[in-house]
């Protein structure tokens, strides 16, 4: 299809996301070849979605497959090829710091787990071109000897649920973790935390080797859990990211047995998680190609659709969500507002965890005033 002849308006946005989406698949290895040739302006629209969504790394991998015809302008193309170079770079410091900080956790007595990140990578096929974030361990021990841990280098540390900042080095942000993840109902994250805590040991003994050494990571059977369900936390509180969506694509792409797949299911199940896998399904099987055997649930269009809107419109963190001001997190009341207009318009997509959410809310204030001693709520 020729410039000239390119559909403006919606059907013009619906060509560049056809062609984005094209171009991650040749990325991850499913096409060498894009269903059409981009101009220089929708190259440069291309740029900006991989650089939102945080997949510039993958997208150029995808870009090193194409033929030469297809490829994009050489000026482009270089400060392409300069942000991916920072991207490796990147890989390379936060891999080592992962097997420091776990190697040093370990030291102190806490079994440990690093979560997402450097562990998650590894699944990749070239793990240096995904964009890397911070440092998320999972320690054993519980929420009071955790803190009282880190306490001892900061007192006024305000924990929430499920983590608490370790900001022991300039550049370096790293989330200690008293429990993987949560869910507004109680009766649901009673369930999730039982879950967590069956499987506890066999992910601080479960490994993966990084070019910087071993690290302690999640097995890819709690990972089907938990990256769905870091997604789904996600669209409530900040919203997600392509980047988070691909994660996924790769621990299921790994594949499963039969029985593997119904313990899954009826583990999510039973948190309430079984809509939102099947939203999952649905992009991951449209727009990124997974195989039919490697679905873990029938997908569902109507809000697989819903969830894909949500994440090409927020951006990685919702960064880039239009409809929500940003505001930093300390100013806690602007935030709350934030989150519950989030929250609210996922009401006919999930309500039993929008209905849960104010009461969780209001428990975990008192929750936090408990544990946050000597600090200002």
């Amino acid at each position: 299809m020729q410039a000239d002849n390119k559909a403006t308006g919606s059907k013009g946005k619906s060509r560049i996301i056809e062609l984005f989406f094209a171009l991650i698949r040749c990325g991850i290895g499913k096409s060498n070849k894009l269903p059409c040739t981009p101009d220089k302006e929708e190259w440069e629209e291309l740029f900006s979605i991989a650089t939102k969504q945080t997949l510039a790394g993958i997208a150029f991998a995808g870009i090193g497959r194409l033929p030469q015809e297809q490829r994009p302008p050489k000026r482009l193309l270089l400060a392409w090829h300069s942000i991916c170079e920072k991207i490796n770079a990147n890989n390379a410091t936060l891999d080592s710091r992962s097997v420091a900080v776990s190697r040093n956790f370990e030291r102190l007595g806490f079994r440990n787990c690093i979560l997402k990140g450097q562990g998650i990578a590894q699944l990749y096929p070239d793990p240096a071109m995904r964009t890397s974030g911070d440092v998320d361990i999972w320690l054993e021990g519980g929420t009071g000897k955790i803190l009282q841990y880190v306490r001892k280098y900061f007192p006024k540390c305000r924990p929430i649920y499920h983590h608490v900042d370790f900001p022991v080095k300039e550049g370096l942000s790293i989330e200690i973790h008293f429990t993987p993840s949560w869910m507004y109902s109680p009766f649901r994250n009673r369930r999730l935390q039982k879950f967590i805590a069956d499987n506890a040991g066999s992910q601080f003994t479960n490994t993966v080797e990084t070019p910087a050494g071993t690290i302690p990571a999640p097995t890819l059977e709690f990972n089907r859990i938990y990256i769905l369900l870091h997604i789904y936390r996600h669209l409530f509180q900040e919203g997600i990211g392509l980047r988070q969506m691909l994660d996924y694509y790769f621990v299921l792409d790994k594949g499963f047995t039969a029985e593997e797949r119904n313990r899954t299911v009826e583990t999510l199940r039973s948190i309430g998680l079984l809509d939102f896998a099947a939203a999952a399904m649905h992009v991951l099987k449209e727009r990124f190609g997974l195989e039919e055997e490697k679905l873990l649930t029938p997908p569902d269009a109507r809000r697989g659709e819903f969830l894909l809107k949500e994440i090409m419109t927020a951006g990685n963190f919702g960064k880039y969500d239009s409809r929500y001001a940003m505001v930093p997190k300390e100013k806690e009341f602007s935030h709350f507002v934030n989150s519950m207009r989030r929250t609210v318009r996922l009401i006919t997509q999930y309500p039993g965890e929008v209905l849960w959410s104010p009461y969780f809310k209001i428990w975990h204030k008192i929750w936090r005033k408990r544990n946050s001693p000597n600090v200002k709520t």
